[in-house]
């Protein structure tokens, strides 16, 4: 059998017990209530017996994205430069980059086939299918790190959060 902190027993840190109710068998106990505050059996409200929580600090701010290192990286890696500024962008862009691949290998290898291996030839261009990916890649990628730097300044402003 348990003991409450009134026979010696300690209360548990988050356990739930009825506010003012104490039972005989130990099995709930209010600290708080006070001699007589429930009768056994009696409805009350439940609450937890621990203190909640103390309440977090606001976070700081970001830091500001830079629009340039934003440019050089997408013009050097694409897509994958683009996880500077926006990582659910750059994750678009490479789901598209590999579906782009599949479906152009796919297209170069029925010409080859039906050529019987002429079309083989179309392997050099292939890279040309990429060329629109990687320019939607550095315009996307700056003006992500662009907004990123408008929500920064909206919030130190004490405008408040901007919309996403």
């Amino acid at each position: 059998m348990t003991q409450t902190p009134q026979q010696g027993g300690h209360a548990i840190p988050g356990e739930v017990g009825a506010v003012g109710r104490h039972d005989g068998s130990a099995r709930s106990y209010d600290p708080l209530a006070g001699p007589g505050a429930g009768a056994p059996g009696q409805v009350v409200a439940w609450r937890p017996v621990a203190p909640p929580p103390p309440r977090m600090a606001p976070l700081p701010p970001a830091a500001e994205k830079s629009v340039g290192i934003a440019f050089l990286l997408t013009f050097l890696f694409g897509p994958l430069g683009m996880l500077y500024s926006t990582v659910t962008g750059a994750l678009v862009l490479i789901a598209v980059t590999v579906v782009l691949a599949i479906v152009v290998g796919i297209v170069v290898g029925l010409i080859s086939l039906a050529t019987f291996g002429f079309g083989a030839v179309l392997v050099v261009l292939a890279p040309l299918a990429g060329a629109p990916i990687w320019i939607a890649s550095i315009i996307w990628g700056c003006l992500a790190a662009s907004r990123h730097n408008e929500r920064v300044r909206a919030q130190l402003s004490g405008v408040g959060r901007a919309g996403y």
